[in-house]
């Protein structure tokens, strides 16, 4: 039997995964494995033992907690917050003095973790080799996990945003959800309903069947996009202006770009890195299964992950830092919150007037990269880039939402928008009072509020752990440069 157009590209896909990971093995000098070994500070290890956490509790949750099991759900959350910890402790200095006594038993658990993790990776990319040309072809269970490899509706949007704005039209205003499905052969399950029409009533999610039948009467009636369907290009005009030269020269598979995105920023910790930690780099991307996993399932953050982690590397060098910052701004919304985070910090080591002054920049980056497409349709701007705040979205994600699915807290999306808000302040008022002295604990502080959102998917959060961990991994670099001085952890901040 052929293999179809989609298994053609997932297979295409993996075989760049996989020249691209033989590339880094290569150079990975062996020589050097003992000596970093022996180099590396013990709070970078906790990566490792963070992501099976993250793993696990994704695992148990999509595959026994979504149905409501309580206690799945409640061990999820353990993990979550668990994860949470192991990256929070990451990013401050004085965990290497702490941890240094168990150094040994935290190397050893990290080759236990590598060797299980290079073997998930491995036994994934077998797989879909043997559903391609073995027997499984053809099976449900095919289906299924090809399937899972594939753009989803955001990347689709945006794609069919790159193609608009090459035809000469605005994308906010020619966005069409059903177009963008029947241009990259996706089913109805890959869109994000909303609460309107036939789904005002359903609770917690629309099934596959009522997807279905909406997209159908949509095609059948030919009026546009259905009311029950996001049909907005959902993010600020850098989600889709960087990738539209890759699309203009023919660029078919848009996780390709953002597998760039993610090997630039793998590349740049890379050689900032000092030689003796770059083996600590290069394991870590490579047993990373969960950005592989995001990457082929069409995830759009690597973009402004790497916009981030230049800005925060480069915060020496206040325009510069500010220009990387405002871009990571313009390109998706969960960048805002990162940017809030680095003009504290910014406040507490520098004052006032250098705030003023990135502040200017990062406006003046995002008005550059947005205005044109507001002067041309503002209401049409302003709805695609409020949509994922104010648009009647269903409850979904890993985090403390889980709860409300089950039936456990209210459904109301007014609550989860209060205990955001609430957890934002409370980081961002510790932040500017105490934990600006570890400045990369602000990354991990502006990624827990996505944790108590009604949408709480892990790509909100994730991205969190690799930006501290390269960051950290860039504080020992030798001179030149000013050496960061780990400081004492506060008496209330370390007994609260």
């Amino acid at each position: 039997m052929a293999a179809t157009g989609e298994q053609e590209r997932v297979g295409f896909y993996f075989d760049i995964g996989h020249d691209v990971m033989g590339a880094l093995v290569q150079s990975l000098r062996i020589p050097k494995i003992w000596e970093a070994t022996e180099a590396v500070p013990p709070r970078l290890t906790l990566l490792f033992l963070a992501m099976p956490l993250q793993l696990l509790a994704e695992s148990l949750y999509w595959v026994f907690g979504r149905g409501g099991n309580v206690a799945i759900i409640g061990l999820c959350m353990a993990l979550w917050f668990s994860w949470f910890a192991l990256i929070f402790l990451m990013a401050v200095p004085p965990v290497d003095r702490w941890l240094r006594p168990w150094l040994r038993q935290l190397k050893r658990g990290v080759v236990v973790v590598t060797v299980l993790l290079a073997a998930v990776g491995i036994a994934e990319l077998l797989g879909l080799h043997l559903l391609e040309t073995g027997t499984l072809r053809g099976t449900r269970l095919t289906d299924e996990v090809t399937g899972y490899f594939r753009y989803n509706d955001a990347t689709a949007m945006s794609h069919q945003a790159s193609e608009r704005l090459l035809e000469g039209e605005n994308p906010y205003t020619e966005a069409d959800i059903v177009a963008a499905l029947d241009e990259r052969g996706l089913p109805a399950a890959t869109v994000t309903p909303l609460k309107k029409g036939d789904f005002a009533e359903v609770f917690p999610y629309p099934s596959e069947d009522e997807l279905n039948d909406v997209l159908r009467e949509a095609r059948e009636l030919g009026n546009g996009p259905p009311a029950e369907f996001e049909s907005k290009v959902s993010y600020p005009a850098g989600s889709f202006l960087f990738q539209t030269p890759f699309v203009a020269l023919g660029l078919e598979d848009l996780r390709i770009f953002y597998l760039i995105c993610a090997l630039a920023a793998a590349g740049i910790v890379l050689w900032r890195a000092p030689s003796a930690l770059r083996p600590w780099a290069v394991v870590a991307f490579l047993v990373s299964v969960v950005l592989w996993n995001l990457i082929a399932t069409g995830t759009t953050d690597t973009l402004y992950v790497l916009f981030v982690l230049l800005g925060w590397m480069l915060r020496s060098r206040l325009l510069l830092a500010s220009v990387f910052v405002g871009l990571a701004a313009a390109t998706k919304q969960i960048a805002w919150i990162y940017a809030v985070f680095f003009l504290i910090l910014l406040l507490r080591e520098r004052g006032w007037r250098p705030v003023f002054a990135s502040v200017s920049t990062m406006m003046g980056v995002f008005a550059i990269i947005n205005m044109p497409f507001v002067f041309d349709a503002s209401q049409h701007w302003l709805e695609g880039v409020m949509a994922p705040v104010l648009d009647p979205m269903f409850p979904r994600g890993v985090g403390v939402v889980a709860f409300s699915i089950a039936g456990i807290l209210p459904p109301n999306p007014v609550i989860f928008m209060i205990m955001e808000a609430v957890v934002l302040a409370l980081g961002a008022l510790w932040y500017y009072r105490t934990g600006y002295r570890y400045p990369y604990v602000g990354l991990v502080l502006a990624a827990l509020p996505f944790f108590f959102a009604w949408r709480s998917y892990s790509c909100y959060f994730y991205f969190a752990s690799l930006l501290v961990f390269g960051l950290v991994l860039l504080e020992y670099r030798s001179p030149p440069g000013p050496r960061v001085v780990a400081q004492p952890l506060p008496a209330a901040a370390a007994g609260g």
